[in-house]
């Protein structure tokens, strides 16, 4: 029994993996997985055991009865499923506990790895063949009317599976434990999710599709700079600017001002978030979710929310004309100035979070003992926060910039709402142009996009070199 134990003990993580999982396989012919529906009712669960257990189903309908047997079928999948459950539990244990040459393991990891395979390949075949053709057409049903689905259960056996055959292909290719590893699943997500839209976007900017492929041309360059012009308002002054450089001018005051209205609510509250902390010697765990609990409720449900108290009839008009009397409601939403000033204390609200957590984060990890360095070399508590605190505390000024400049950028949900589509951003352009049926149109969309992208990467790179120029020097000498 000891050297079993220490068999056990030496046994590496992924055949331990390997075990479990071969375990909860031979677990699961014995777990009703399977959702039997007649007429859109479930009448039973079953398991591949209760399947051989009780084969025969008799369902009494208003005109007529449902008579289904698995005795064949039921009987046959038990026992090849069986089969390959207990053949891939006793190869897992067998091959990691007796054998010692390194070879044999990874030829166990292998088989045991071909068996994963085989018992997802009856699962599926069990799902699918549990109801056939002959059967609806034998009870004058339809597919419809009688079907069998899996349950969480099986989706979680599929999952599990798929784990097993992770580790025991990593065991068969004799691969050592490396933390990089880990990374080739977001490496994979990264290639497929984010490089491969841009390539797209960058291609489909030269080329646009037509019905005998796609041909390179200008069309989306020249539409997006075609030589017109449109009377925009910014602060009460009238300006006539090329229409989609006004557009981006409206994105980047949006995002500007967002930006700033964060950072200076968002230091405030990160430093005195992180002084309480220091203070009671805890994390402020309740007060953080506070501040992040907004972000749990949908962001168009939450812009609503103040479209409605600034509307018409909201709260803030009604408030007004039952304390002041006034007779006539405020057209906060109708205004230029008032909706664009509400537009951007919206998006402030929105995007808050994403600045005080950086902040907090950075503000947290300094040490006391620097403030107190400062004091005893004469500087009072506007000097250290000046020339000690707020240095140290530029990396996650600069993160939580990064955070909130960016998406807010491209962000159109908070102005359209608020300003009933008064008010064009880059976002809502964007989205005009990619959902137009004209290929040029489509074309005009990937372009402002790619120039987007380039703004964004551009102001990305500036804001990093200030980074490391925050993180390096540190505070200033007092």
């Amino acid at each position: 029994m000891s050297d079993i134990r220490s068999r056990f003990k030496l046994m590496p993580l992924h055949g331990i993996i390997m075990c479990i999982v071969a375990t909860l396989s031979f677990i699961s012919v014995f777990i009703p997985m399977f959702e039997l529906f007649v007429q859109y009712k479930k009448e039973r669960v079953y398991s591949l055991f209760t399947l051989i257990m009780s084969p025969r189903v008799y369902v009494q309908l208003r005109d007529t009865t449902v008579d289904l047997d698995f005795r064949g079928f039921g009987g046959l999948f038990f026992t090849l499923t069986i089969v390959v459950a207990v053949a891939a539990l006793t190869m897992s244990l067998g091959f990691q506990l007796y054998s010692h040459s390194r070879n044999t393991k990874r030829l166990g990891c292998l088989t045991v790895m071909v068996l994963f395979i085989a018992r997802i390949i009856l699962h599926i075949f069990t799902l699918n063949k549990f109801i056939t053709p002959a059967m609806i057409a034998a009870n004058n049903l339809t597919e419809q009317r009688l079907y069998v689905v899996q349950s969480i259960v099986g989706n979680i056996l599929c999952v599990v599976l798929f784990i097993g055959i992770a580790a025991s292909l990593y065991g068969a290719l004799g691969l050592k434990m490396n933390m990089k590893l880990l990374s080739y699943p977001y490496i994979a997500w990264i290639a497929v999710f984010t490089i491969l839209p841009l390539v797209l976007i960058l291609f489909r900017a030269f080329f646009a599709k037509t019905s005998g492929g796609y041909i390179f041309n200008l069309d989306g360059f020249k539409t997006l700079f075609a030589n017109k012009t449109v009377t925009a308002e910014f602060y009460g002054v009238r300006v006539t600017l090329q229409e989609y450089f006004s557009v981006f001018l409206r994105s980047l005051d949006y995002a500007l001002w967002t930006t700033f209205g964060c950072l200076v609510i968002g230091y405030p509250l990160a430093y005195i978030l992180q002084s309480r902390a220091k203070k009671l010697h805890s994390d402020s765990g309740i007060l953080l979710i506070l501040v992040v609990l907004p972000m749990w409720m949908n962001t168009m449900l939450r812009t609503y929310a103040w479209r409605a108290f600034f509307g018409q009839t909201g709260v803030l008009n009604t408030f007004l004309q039952g304390t002041f009397g006034m007779q006539e409601p405020i057209l906060f939403l109708k205004d230029p100035i008032l909706s664009d000033v509400i537009t951007k204390l919206v998006m402030v609200n929105d995007f808050l979070p994403f600045m005080i957590l950086p902040i907090y984060s950075v503000l947290v990890k300094i040490d006391e003992s620097l403030g107190q360095a400062a004091a005893d070399l004469g500087a009072n508590k506007v000097q250290t926060f000046l020339k000690v605190i707020f240095p140290l505390s530029l990396p996650g000024v600069i993160s939580g910039i990064q955070m909130v400049f960016m998406p807010s950028m491209t962000f159109y949900m908070i102005p359209d709402i608020i300003t009933e589509g008064s008010k064009t951003t880059i976002g809502n352009t964007v989205q005009t142009f990619i959902l137009s049926e004209s290929p040029t149109n489509q074309q005009a969309g990937n372009v402002l996009s790619l120039i987007l992208l380039i703004f964004v990467l551009v102001t990305m790179r500036l804001l990093r070199n200030q980074d490391k120029e925050a993180s390096g020097s540190g505070g200033l000498v007092l």
